[in-house]
């Protein structure tokens, strides 16, 4: 089956010699059959996430190249094929070797898609946004080396939640939520779930613990004098050192990003990722 003629988004592994030649090979294929292609390296921003004419992306790379151009294709409804370079692929599951049959069969609407919320999320300082983006698993805020708390006043939909002092806190998506998250003694979310997770981190005196709350509540988090130096950082890989007096403002954002290809089922991506006991072998893995 022939698919309409696209404009397609071929973002490559940065530094990866393979998958350069591999790019070349799907532009040069995708071209033939009377598709137009922008081929750029993952990594960092560029004018091409932009383009008004985008409606599909082949991503060559791991989960983590995945992550970086779903958060920059966001609420755009560009449907995202990842061709995995990495090492498991939870986001990118078509093999290189398979490439092709996968990538004709993902244009004529055989393979299926799914979508996911994401966190929208912004600091404020002075008054004047200073920063936004999207986060596809998780926003944290964090102390850096110093051993002090982070201080925070925490907001829910314009309610005060509570003050916090801690080592810092996570808001995460269900798909996020197996990461940092977890590992910080949050609730682990089944991936279609359209909510978002608030976990302190060695909160002092417990003073709160780990939330589940709708995907449309707003968070308001402002640092207050005595915060030790903390940091912003998305999905663990852009990060911005903060000030006492800024705000981090977080929302949900619902179907925000499109991924193509059969979703790893929930429980096989938990033993993937060490979470449960393989009840067939009687091995545990975590």
């Amino acid at each position: 089956m022939q698919s309409k003629a696209r404009h397609i988004l071929v973002v490559r592994k940065a530094n990866s010699d393979r998958a350069a030649r591999l790019e070349a090979e799907i532009g040069a294929w995708l071209r033939a059959r009377g598709h137009s292609v922008t081929a750029i390296s993952g990594g960092f921003d560029d004018p091409a996430y932009a383009l008004p004419d985008l409606d599909f992306a082949v991503v060559l790379g791991g989960d983590g190249t995945m992550l970086g151009v779903a958060r920059r294709v966001a609420g755009r409804g560009i449907p995202l094929l990842g061709i995995n370079f990495g090492r498991v692929g939870f986001l990118a599951d078509i093999q290189p070797e398979q490439w092709e049959k996968g990538l004709a069969d993902s244009l004529a609407g055989i393979t299926p898609e799914r979508t996911c919320m994401a966190l929208q999320w912004k600091v404020v300082r002075n008054g004047s946004t200073l920063a936004k983006g999207v986060a596809v698993n998780d926003v944290v805020l964090s102390r850096a080396a110093l051993s002090r708390l982070v201080n925070m006043d925490i907001g829910v939909d314009g309610q005060e939640m509570c003050h916090l002092r801690s080592d810092g806190v996570i808001l995460s998506t269900p798909i996020g939520s197996s990461g940092y998250s977890v590992s910080a003694g949050g609730p682990l979310l089944y991936p279609s779930l359209n909510c978002m997770v608030f976990t302190p981190i060695c909160p002092f005196l417990n003073t709160i613990p780990p939330m589940v709350f709708p995907q449309a509540t707003r968070f308001g988090i402002d640092l207050l004098p005595g915060t030790t130096e903390t940091y912003i950082t998305v999905d663990g890989q852009e990060g911005l050192l903060l000030q006492v007096g800024d705000r981090v403002e977080v929302t949900g954002l619902e179907d925000a990003v499109c991924f193509v290809g059969k979703e790893m089922p929930f429980f096989e991506r938990l033993r993937t990722r060490g979470f449960v006991t393989d009840m067939a072998s009687g091995a545990k893995h975590k």
